[in-house]
């Protein structure tokens, strides 16, 4: 009788020990989970707190040429950088948390730092198959769509015809292009094939400068060239005019990131960009700056 009592005083105590051990197992689980949840949690919010500085601290740093690009990219009687490109950039930086620091300098070399990487985006800038080896061009960083056009003297306009194909028009007359512009795609595509249009280094208006002087006798540009260049040359709509029937087809101008940045700033930019495009203040923008036909519809950013 007592070994039987002594035997259910073991098994009892055994079950104790089970049920004792089992609670401690379980109360240490719940400290190991407690401590995991909170190790996620620091590190969540530590990665937050690390992207957030990021976007803070981040400058992007914007090339462009250094001319009178208006209505697009200009100096203003305050001495202050503006324009319909210039403004785009900084609405969607603030909206993107960045700073933005803009770097004006001739075209090519522009171009040479987009390519080496010294700026992470440059605007105004026309997409080519040369150029997409060291740029991204993405649908939504669309800033304008330029139409082109020759300009001749008015004094000469019975005298100079244009007359199909354009590159009948290149052969017959002496015409240029400001060196590392893009017109389009026929022009890129004559110059390939040895076609006689010269391509000073020079900016749209010192172009325009040379043809009123006698040195060319149509110059390529912009369809918004002439109203740009008659803030800055005295009397040149008096002089200047576009060659009638003379009208290419349209070159979109985007703001093109190096592949030398962080790939992720061009699709931010993009994304950020194509939600400012919904708000009326893009719209205000456009009308501010007189941008017109030249302002992309919805459908060209596809």
């Amino acid at each position: 009788m007592s070994e039987r009592k002594d035997i259910g005083t073991l098994r009892d105590s055994r079950l104790r020990d089970t049920k004792l051990r089992d609670s401690r197992d379980v109360g240490a689980l719940e400290v190991i989970d407690s401590l995991e949840v909170n190790r996620m949690r620091a590190l969540t919010a530590a990665l937050l707190f690390f992207c957030s500085q990021y976007s803070l601290a981040f400058t992007l740093v914007v090339g462009m040429e250094e001319a009178n690009n208006a209505p697009f990219e200009y100096v203003d009687d305050n001495v202050k950088l503006t324009g319909f490109h210039v403004e785009i950039v900084r609405q969607v930086t603030h909206r993107l948390g960045w700073e933005v620091r803009f770097q004006r300098h001739p075209w090519k070399w522009v171009i040479k730092g987009l390519k080496d990487g010294e700026f992470h985006a440059v605007t105004y800038v026309a997409k080519s198959s040369e150029r997409e080896e060291f740029a991204t061009f993405l649908p939504d960083n669309l800033l304008h769509i330029s139409r082109s056009t020759l300009y001749i003297l008015k004094k000469r306009a019975n005298e100079i015809i244009y007359v199909p194909p354009l590159q009948h028009m290149v052969t017959k007359w002496r015409t240029a292009m400001p060196g590392g512009y893009y017109i389009n795609d026929e022009v890129i595509y004559m110059l390939k094939n040895g076609a006689p249009i010269e391509q000073p280094t020079v900016t749209q208006n010192q172009l325009f400068i040379m043809l009123m002087s006698g040195r060319y006798d149509a110059i390529f540009g912009a369809t918004s060239a002439l109203a740009i260049a008659a803030e800055e040359i005295s009397g040149i709509e008096k002089q200047v005019k576009r060659l009638e029937g003379a009208s290419f087809a349209g070159t979109r101008m985007y703001i093109a990131f190096s592949q030398k940045a962080a790939a992720h700033q061009a699709m931010e930019f993009a994304e950020a960009y194509r939600q400012f495009r919904d708000e009326p203040a893009y719209d205000r923008l456009g009308n501010q700056f007189g941008i017109g036909e030249l302002m992309p519809e919805p459908y060209e950013f596809q």
